[in-house]
């Protein structure tokens, strides 16, 4: 999982466009199996939260999540996501049990 925060000096839709031309390119990584964008708002307030896209890469196997990070595509928009202060947060989910109410 890849929090990203959006680039201020874009347009929104400007912004949109360009996260989603570069977040395709992640599908071309060795283990992921697919990329998923999401745009994320606070419920309170339509200007956004902390973050404003989850990039999801799903992977058959948690052990390849290491591998994808590793992979360059990944490496060099993780750098870009930087530079350009937009804060990218790379995670992983290492498990999920439900709750039981």
């Amino acid at each position: 999982m890849l929090f990203v925060r959006r680039p201020y000096h874009l347009s929104e839709h400007e912004a949109d466009r360009w996260m989603r031309s570069q977040a395709a390119a992640l599908a071309a990584a060795r283990p992921v199996k697919s990329v998923e964008l999401s745009r994320l708002q606070s419920p309170a307030a339509r200007s956004g939260g902390d973050w404003d896209w989850l990039i999801e890469m799903h992977l058959s196997r948690a052990e390849d999540a290491l591998h994808a990070a590793r992979e360059p595509v990944c490496r060099d928009l993780v750098g870009d996501l930087r530079l350009l202060g937009m804060n990218p947060s790379l995670l992983l989910v290492d498990g999920t049990r439900p709750l039981v109410g």
